[in-house]
């Protein structure tokens, strides 16, 4: 078994952690443009999650399952960064890392219990899924925006990002609006995209 969890770790380090940040959006991305293509007049009426069982539900669900993977891989290496800096906030750093586990494993479980309208039981289990992962989402964001901004190797411009992001996830949790649905997908595209970026730039 260690010797299983030691070619596990040699195969993850084998690619710098933040381009696992770029490989979520970019398998989140091509599943959903995959999903789109594959499903007959679509357009911004439709939830996002509808494509759980459109069509073209298997390249959607398979994207956003490993979009939650290498999500959480991102968010342990900011983590990880952040505690080798020895930041004096150990209670605000072990909440954004257990809520960054919570969301980005709810997230992935989105492709795993897609929105079947039709059964009232795996709607309701999506629904809640997705809910969990987003309320998640909200807290880490706001533990890494304070850590980010007592952070030296972060910069304070990096410390707005997490909370530009949850202006974007807000309106979608009062409105549960297609539109606002695609605005925070965007907003949280970008925002993973940015850090991961930036910890490359900076060969973090």
């Amino acid at each position: 078994m260690e010797k299983l969890k030691i070619n596990i770790l040699q195969i993850l380090n084998f690619i710098p952690r933040p381009f696992y940040g770029l490989l979520s959006a970019i398998v989140g991305i091509a599943g959903d443009i995959i999903a789109i293509l594959l499903f007959p007049n679509f357009d911004l009426s439709y939830m996002i999650s509808d494509l759980g069982t459109s069509p073209g539900a298997i390249y959607f669900n398979i994207g956003t399952f490993l979009s939650g993977v290498f999500a959480l891989l991102t968010y342990l290496h900011i983590v990880e960064i952040l505690e080798n800096e020895n930041i004096n906030h150990p209670k605000v750093l072990r909440i954004g890392k257990v809520f960054a586990i919570n969301s980005c494993v709810f997230f992935a479980l989105i492709g795993v219990f897609p929105s079947v309208r039709s059964n009232i039981l795996l709607f309701i289990v999506h629904g809640a899924v997705a809910l969990i992962s987003l309320v998640s989402g909200i807290i880490y964001l706001i533990a890494f925006s304070y850590l980010f901004f007592k952070s030296e190797k972060f910069s304070g411009l990096v410390g707005y990002l997490p909370l530009i992001t949850i202006s974007c996830i807000v309106p979608f949790l009062f409105s549960w609006h297609p539109i606002t649905e695609w605005i925070m997908t965007f907003g949280i595209t970008i925002w993973i995209i940015l850090i991961s970026i930036y910890m490359l730039y900076h060969k973090m």
